[in-house]
């Protein structure tokens, strides 16, 4: 059964473009995760978000759902397919690849009506996530991880202001494997948090070089699913919902590509950046 790949960033390309073995990582109703000796690459069914790691096939979420495929399955790349199993062959040497490297920063102006149109959208939505600190912060504070992240964030906030940026980064670092979900929320708002210091054009400050190093030392804590997220963050590869910040959308363009990405991931990213944005004048 041979099955097209119609949507791939250029970041995992360039890894399967050599000869790859490996296995199936996890299986989720549209989602075929993949395993090559520690590096993830996520077959997804048409529609699906772009992420560093998605090859976008043409099935549907049925059609994914139906697929004969288990955990520990082999997988193999040779000449432009990834082969799993026996009888399913996934074709991609016919697509363009896109480019999910996040470079360039907004200008100090659009930094400031980024952050307007994200608190403005995250005061609206609630996904019982990190976005419960703008939507409901009552209710966030009965929410023992949150109240957790409550503590964290404000100790780094004061941190920064203080330019202990060793201090606030280790604060920050202890997010990672913190909450719910396939990627925990504090995973996705780490990872909001290294965009921001992007889009702010901090790629080279003390706090984002010691907020790395800090990630970096803890990806043990979280799962592997949200470890191969992280070290794309931290090798500046982020969602083409991230990237299209660059280009300051309308906040229901935003709220419209976030909000489909997972079921709170996707804001609790949004958190992260708008985090950074109402810190930027404290780096």
């Amino acid at each position: 059964m041979n099955i097209p790949v119609t949507a791939a960033s250029a970041y995992i390309l360039r890894f399967l473009e050599s000869d790859r073995q490996g296995s199936v990582h996890s299986v989720y109703r549209k989602t075929v995760n993949l395993s090559f000796a520690g590096q993830l690459a996520a077959l997804q069914a048409v529609g699906s978000p772009l992420s560093p790691i998605s090859l976008i096939t043409s099935l549907t979420d049925g059609d994914m759902a139906a697929l004969p495929v288990a955990s520990g399955m082999p997988v193999r790349t040779a000449e432009g397919a990834l082969r799993v199993g026996e009888n399913l062959l996934f074709v991609f040497d016919r697509i363009s690849p896109l480019n999910l490297h996040l470079t360039g920063a907004l200008p100090p102006e659009k930094r400031a009506l980024l952050e307007e149109r994200l608190e403005a959208l995250l005061s609206s939505h609630s996904a019982g996530s990190f976005e419960l600190f703008f939507s409901n912060p009552g209710l966030a504070a009965e929410i023992p991880f949150l109240a957790a992240a409550k503590n964290h964030l404000a100790c780094a906030s004061h941190a920064l202001a203080s330019h202990c940026f060793e201090e606030a980064a280790e604060r920050l670092g202890r997010l990672i494997g913190l909450g719910l979900g396939l990627t925990p929320g504090g995973d996705d708002f780490l990872c909001g948090v290294l965009a921001g210091l992007t889009l702010c054009g901090s790629a080279g400050h003390p706090f984002t070089l010691a907020l790395r190093e800090q990630i970096c030392s803890r990806l043990g804590d979280t799962n592997a699913i949200s470890a191969a997220f992280l070290r794309c963050a931290l090798e500046g590869q982020f969602s083409l919902a991230v990237n299209s910040l660059l280009s300051l959308p309308a906040r229901e363009e935003i709220f419209s590509a976030f909000s489909a990405i997972g079921h709170s991931s996707g804001t609790d990213t949004l958190c992260g950046i708008t985090y950074l944005l109402k810190n930027r004048h404290r780096l």
